[in-house]
């Protein structure tokens, strides 16, 4: 994947949260499968991930927590900079009905030579 060109990079980015954001199951599980290697890992301060059903249930519980509930949606923000298969990003977690980020923080992607996610290293600013 090329990964030096922004609307690519902020087109990854947007994709990303989309999963988090997606209310359907079966769509989230397929949005992983389009977005990851079957041996990606995903890595917060305080989890590890491996795998696809890895995600597919890390981000459901992610959804379950912040999403569903209607108060709290993800978003991207449009800075998405990458270089020798690697991105970075920023994102959001906004109130539905305000729209104020209620926290803050950045995505560390490395990509596979077919632009798939290997790894996934997720940082909370705020």
């Amino acid at each position: 994947m090329n990964t030096t060109g922004t609307d690519v990079l902020n087109t990854l980015a947007r994709r990303y949260i989309a999963l988090w954001n997606e209310p359907d199951p079966a769509l989230r599980h397929a949005l992983v499968d389009e977005l990851f290697a079957p041996d990606c890992a995903h890595y917060t301060p305080s989890r590890e991930v491996r795998g696809r059903a890895g995600m597919v249930a890390r981000v459901a519980d992610a959804h379950a927590q912040w999403v569903a509930p209607g108060k709290h949606c993800f978003r991207a923000v449009p800075d998405a900079d990458g270089h020798h298969g690697a991105v970075r990003f920023h994102w959001e977690m906004a109130e539905v009905a305000t729209g104020v980020a209620v926290s803050v923080g950045f995505d560390f992607l490395v990509l596979d030579a077919s632009g798939l996610i290997v790894s996934d290293h997720q940082f909370i600013d705020r």
